[in-house]
């Protein structure tokens, strides 16, 4: 992916660096290189292929003594709900984080298409729309990784205060040696800490980026929407400009108008493709993270570090199945406008775009409409993305939560 000015507001900017930071992790290879490489570049392919190796080996070995603890303690519910909020968590992340390694390469063609020429209009209403994104996702990032950062912290701090203190700390994961004394304790925090930074980090920027994509699809379908509406307008600049017919400059913003459509078609279902089956994973497991860690927060101090670090935690996963939700239902809601925009295209009249658009208005309408075309539709295979998604997960947390508390009475 070719290197970015700062400040630029080109489409593929809004999502650079979250793949960057993501790369940093060891959760995405490095984009394949064309042509000869110097022995530089292939070294450094190599050693950051091996870091991503590694770093998928410390999430799989985390979670594989997650599960060894949850079967060691699957009598005790309370310490079960203690490791099963986030050894699920970490399910969802490493089905992710295997998406990203191995479809490293379809991945940097979808982010490089988003510095196609349709994707970045010089018009400036336009180009301040693909700015705001930028932004957007540069917050959404920063904000959603480092709450995630700091809900780690604490959950390192508290352990350690608890030691001081002379309290034995439990950690809920099989360690295979006893870790009493100061070193060995020191030696399972850091590992700890490490662990679960490095999934928070990742894990969030996974999920960034993947929201950041359907809101530069549903940022595409307001440009787009905008260029329908005043087809008629630019038309009539062009002819003057360039001394063509009306209709047929018509016909060359319409043309445009449809590739940038064919484009946006394209991302939305090309995301679908990438990632449908761990968003669905996602969705179906995300019920009972919720419902662990609420049980785990009933049950801690109001004005604890612990139960702080686990209110946070709650916030990541809402904000985690909310953004899916959410820019997905954008991306319909958008799509559906479309073909409003089409309607209200002035091309009858005299200062319409003349006869030769309004033949084949008839087959655009149909292609624009949200309803008619799939891609746009975003969904986890068969879950829709949208807000009606997100409450039927509220609820069913809920539900699962209620059950937990009856068994427990």
């Amino acid at each position: 992916m070719s290197a970015r000015r700062p400040g630029t507001t080109d489409a593929g900017a809004s999502v650079a660096p979250l793949l960057r930071t993501l790369r940093y992790c060891g959760f995405c290879h490095l984009p394949p290189e064309h042509g000869d490489l110097s022995f530089t570049n292939r070294l450094m392919h190599l050693v950051h292929d091996a870091y991503c190796w590694f770093a998928l080996a410390v999430t799989t070995t985390y979670l594989m003594q997650e599960v060894i603890y949850a079967y060691q303690e699957r009598s005790d519910i309370d310490k079960l709900a203690r490791v099963l909020f986030l050894l699920l968590c970490h399910v969802t992340s490493i089905a992710k984080q295997v998406v990203f390694m191995k479809q490293a390469s379809r991945i940097a063609v979808l982010v490089n298409g988003l510095d196609d020429d349709a994707y970045n209009p010089k018009e400036a209403t336009r180009a301040n729309l693909l700015m705001e994104r930028a932004k957007g996702a540069a917050r959404l990032g920063t904000a959603y990784a480092g709450t995630a950062a700091l809900t780690c912290t604490l959950w390192a701090i508290f352990p350690f205060l608890a030691r001081l203190g002379g309290t034995n700390v439990i950690f809920a994961l099989y360690v295979p040696f006893s870790y009493y004394s100061w070193p060995e304790f020191l030696t399972v925090l850091l590992y700890t800490y490490y662990g679960t930074t490095l999934v928070g980090i990742a894990n969030t920027t996974m999920d960034a980026f993947i929201a950041t994509v359907l809101g530069q699809c549903k940022t595409q379908l307001t440009i787009l929407k905008m260029d329908f509406e005043s087809l008629s307008e630019r038309a009539h600049t062009r002819a003057l400009e360039t001394g063509e017919r009306l209709g047929a400059a018509a016909m060359v913003l319409l043309v445009r108008c449809i590739k940038h459509h064919h484009k946006i078609c394209e991302t939305s279902c090309e995301l679908q493709a990438l990632f449908g089956g761990a968003v669905l994973l996602q969705f179906g497991i995300g019920g009972w993270i919720l419902c662990m860690a609420a049980y785990k927060l009933v049950g801690l101090s109001v004005a604890s570090i612990e139960f702080v670090s686990m209110l946070m935690f709650l916030m990541c996963i809402l904000t985690e199945l909310f953004l899916y939700c959410y820019y997905g239902n954008e991306v319909a809601v958008e799509s559906a406008q479309v073909s409003d925009a089409v309607y209200g295209m002035q091309w009858v009249g005299p200062d319409g775009v003349g006869k030769e658009v309004s033949r084949v208005l008839p087959l655009v309408i149909c292609c624009s409409n949200g309803a008619a075309r799939r891609p746009l539709r975003p969904a986890a295979l068969f879950i829709p993305l949208s807000l009606e998604t997100f409450v039927t997960i509220l609820r069913s947390s809920y539900t699962f939560y209620a059950m937990l508390r009856q068994t427990q009475h």
